[in-house]
């Protein structure tokens, strides 16, 4: 139960911040963020689809942060980055 108190503190003063940030600049901060966060969510759902769709051929693809938080920041190489250590080992 506490827990859900604490996010939904969090939620309710990342909210207040996103309305009164909007006139001091920290719009742009949060939209950064939001782009990230997207991303991070996409490469996780992307490394769970390819560890599925690649298991029936005993290749285990590894769904973890470090994975997950490289293709988030590089892109396309860091899918070739992922897909090559995964070959590899």
């Amino acid at each position: 139960m506490g827990t859900y108190l604490i996010l939904g503190a969090i939620c309710v003063l990342l909210m207040i911040l996103l309305t009164i940030g909007k006139r001091i600049g920290y719009g742009i901060i949060i939209e950064k963020l939001a782009i990230f966060w997207f991303r991070l969510a996409c490469s996780f759902a992307f490394l769970y689809i390819a560890h599925i769709t690649v298991d029936g051929f005993d290749i285990i693809v590894p769904v973890n942060f470090f994975s997950a938080l490289t293709i988030t920041i590089l892109g396309f190489p860091g899918v070739l980055c992922i897909a090559v250590l995964t070959l590899l080992q």
